[in-house]
């Protein structure tokens, strides 16, 4: 199945066709650099608030590579709570494994490296120390309520 986007934005027109899922992993990325590259004001003059799609719980759903442009992520921590935080948010985890957390780390490709599954025993160890996450039961975690609700808004 195929998808088409037209932006249209400051003198610029950007038309893309392809593979859905192209649109849902990688396509949230490259527009938040495009967005970044030219800045966001102009993009929307006169919107209010844009619908997001939702889970059937009434939750927002987005993939961990559309909250990493958002996020800009420079770190393996960085990327670690974005990906835990997709989890929470938009898949409803209560609470996630290190493995189920990786492989959404994998899934924002463009922000992930190969070194990052390489440091994530420290990278958990370092995230816990500050309390940005929790372990409630060996071996799962989640986002501290306070990195958690800095996630809920801006996801």
């Amino acid at each position: 199945m195929t998808a088409k986007l037209r932006i249209r934005t400051k003198g610029i027109e950007i038309e893309w066709e392809g593979e859905v899922e192209f649109l849902k992993s990688e396509l949230p990325g490259l527009v938040g650099a495009i967005i970044e590259a030219i800045g966001d004001s102009g993009l929307i003059d006169d919107a209010t608030e844009v619908d997001r799609p939702t889970s059937g719980n009434g939750q927002a759903t987005f993939t961990a590579t559309s909250l990493a442009a958002k996020v800009q992520p420079k770190t393996g921590p960085d990327l670690f709570k974005v990906a835990l935080a997709k989890l929470q948010l938009s898949d409803n985890f209560q609470e996630a494994t290190h493995l189920q957390i990786l492989e959404e780390m994998k899934s924002a490709k463009q922000f992930y490296k190969q070194a990052m599954q390489r440091n994530l025993k420290p990278t958990i160890d370092s995230l816990l120390k500050k309390r940005e996450i929790n372990e409630p039961s060996t071996g799962k975690y989640t986002l501290s309520h306070e990195t958690l609700e800095q996630f809920r808004a801006r996801a």
